[in-house]
């Protein structure tokens, strides 16, 4: 899901929870990225639906931990690509 100028914060809200495991995953990782940066965006000091609480502060490190993660994997057609270190010559 894309979040976009007309999603609310509990669109935010679900897009992160749904992908909360991104470790490993570029796409859900990108995901994650773009609910905390939305949430940064619309924010007030802090927020809290369903005695779901949380603090924007929290929400600044995951940013940054996404960041490096979706910098360091790059883009989901990426991460799709096998990486050798060691190749065979074929022959025919």
């Amino acid at each position: 899901m894309a979040l976009t100028s007309a999603s609310t914060i509990s669109d935010a809200i679900d897009q992160y929870s749904d992908n909360l495991s991104w470790e490993g995953s570029p796409t859900k990782a990108v995901l994650a990225l773009e609910a905390v940066r939305f949430l940064l965006v619309r924010r007030s000091q802090s927020g809290g639906i369903s005695a779901r609480n949380w603090t924007f502060e929290s929400l600044a490190a995951e940013k940054e931990k996404l960041e490096r993660y979706v910098s360091a994997t790059g883009t989901t057609s990426n991460a799709a690509r096998s990486r050798f270190t060691k190749g065979r010559a074929v022959t025919v």
